[in-house]
């Protein structure tokens, strides 16, 4: 498991995108896997640095390993918690006009991976975990 500790700022989204390239790569992913992996996890990291940590900076944890039948990436923060489903799911077929700005990270990231699981816990932080299948 490949795991990269930093701190929640804007700055590290490039730093981030890197690490999952790299990680990718020692875990021969696929040329087409990489980008919605980086794509996700920069989503990801993104909404803890500005929801979960209000810009201010924290703790986020990035892990990525090989599963069973693909790749497992971990985002862990300590920020504030929310609820995933509260988040309201984007209308992507109204004109441009009538759409709010933002709100499509995590439709997003449902859309590229195959699994995507929320949990919260005041002590052991908050974690989102993703999968994404691999073809066989």
């Amino acid at each position: 498991m490949a795991t990269m500790n930093l701190s929640a700022d804007l700055s590290q989204l490039g730093a981030i995108r890197a690490f999952v390239a790299q990680a990718g790569g020692e875990l021969n992913l696929d040329d087409q896997i990489v980008p919605d992996l980086q794509l996700a996890v920069e989503e990801i990291c993104a909404n803890v640095i500005e929801h979960g940590y209000s810009g201010q900076g924290g703790r986020l944890e990035v892990s990525i390993e090989a599963v069973e039948e693909g790749v497992q990436v971990i985002v862990r923060d300590w920020g504030i918690a929310f609820d995933p489903q509260a988040v309201p799911v984007p209308d992507v077929n109204a004109p441009l006009e009538l759409r709010p700005l933002g709100g499509l990270g995590l439709f997003l990231v449902r859309q590229l991976m195959d699994e995507v699981r929320f949990e919260f816990d005041g002590e052991k932080g908050n974690s989102v975990t993703m999968v994404k299948w691999l073809p066989e």
